[in-house]
């Protein structure tokens, strides 16, 4: 049974911010991704809490993690992606799904290169958000 509606994996890109501000190179497809989102709660629980715990409305650590899988559409952009793991900066991504765009700085805390005799090469890395994610 075909869900009517729902978001193919199909056409999502992954894109690296180039040289220019705000200028974004399509590094490539991905294969497979998810995004993981926490909200760390602040507890302000105290003697009147009547033995219940209490959160902070409002407030709290907000991080978000991506892996991917992506296959290339060019050495040079393989190059960019492998410049960001190898420099240990902060790099501005955005991840392409259908109409949503997921953007923000993320820091490439993995990167593992996948290259079989007589096959594509294909890289999954694991990226960090610092500071905050539109899109979400």
């Amino acid at each position: 049974m075909a869900l009517v509606g729902a978001l193919s994996g199909t056409n999502v890109v992954l894109a690296i911010e180039t040289a220019l501000p705000d200028t974004y190179e399509a590094v490539g497809g991905l294969i497979s991704n998810s995004t993981s989102g926490t909200n760390a709660a602040i507890d302000i629980t105290n003697k009147s809490s009547a033995s219940w715990r209490e959160i902070m409305d409002g407030e709290g650590l907000q991080t978000m993690d991506i892996s991917a899988e992506c296959i290339f559409s060019t050495e040079a952009n393989f190059a960019l992606l492998k410049a960001a793991f190898n420099s240990k900066t902060i790099t501005k991504f955005q991840i392409a799904r259908g109409a949503e765009i997921i953007a923000g700085s993320f820091y490439v805390t993995a990167l593992n290169e996948s290259a079989p005799d007589n096959d594509k090469l294909t890289a999954s890395i694991t990226m960090s958000s610092s500071g905050p994610v539109t899109g979400i």
